[in-house]
């Protein structure tokens, strides 16, 4: 069997520095920015974007990948402390100031995007939160038929609300993160 190819230095490089200008475009205009101004912001030409990602949904999967890795962590950071529920509530506040500022995760989230690679990390993150919300269930401080499965469309809907109205204070993105917990309260 013949090992796979690996990629130059150079390639792995401007890779690194083009999914980075994609998460900062992509946080401050949403997916609706375009592979030049990517290309731009990495000082890269728009066929080295392409070189890597051969659609905008590669590369912004890549960028939500990323995204849901981080959030993912934060999760699993969390699964042994004592309080499930208040670790819960901690990891969507987090997670409700990271959306405030970056507009990408929301975007990018909800855009329909079906790569193997994306949907692997959203199991992955869903996994992790599924073990998290199962014992703040064990606890008595969960709706027992609550799943992660609400808890994204509830905070799906409000984090698209917020980024229409351009809600930019994260004490607000908080508070709702708050009233989308409040309806999986046991």
């Amino acid at each position: 069997m013949e090992a796979a190819p690996s990629r130059r230095a150079d390639a792995v490089r401007n890779r690194e520095r083009v999914i980075s200008a994609a998460a900062a475009v992509f946080a401050e205009r949403g997916v609706e920015a375009s592979v030049p101004e990517v290309a731009a912001r990495a000082g890269v030409g728009k066929a080295t974007v392409y070189r890597s990602f051969p659609t905008k949904e590669h590369l912004i999967a890549a960028v939500v990948i990323d995204r849901l890795a981080d959030f993912e962590g934060r999760v699993r950071a969390r699964l042994d402390e004592p309080d499930a529920w208040a670790a819960l509530a901690d990891v969507l506040a987090e997670g409700a100031e990271k959306h405030c500022a970056d507009r990408a995760i929301t975007a990018g989230i909800s855009a329909g995007i079906e790569l193997p690679e994306l949907n692997a990390a959203r199991a992955t993150l869903w996994e992790a939160l599924e073990r998290l919300m199962a014992r703040a269930k064990a606890q008595g401080r969960m709706r027992v038929d609550a799943g992660p499965g609400d808890l994204r469309v509830l905070w799906a809907g409000a984090a698209r609300m917020l980024v229409v109205d351009g809600v930019d204070d994260p004490a607000e993105w908080r508070r709702y993160a708050r009233l989308v917990l409040d309806a999986l309260r046991a």
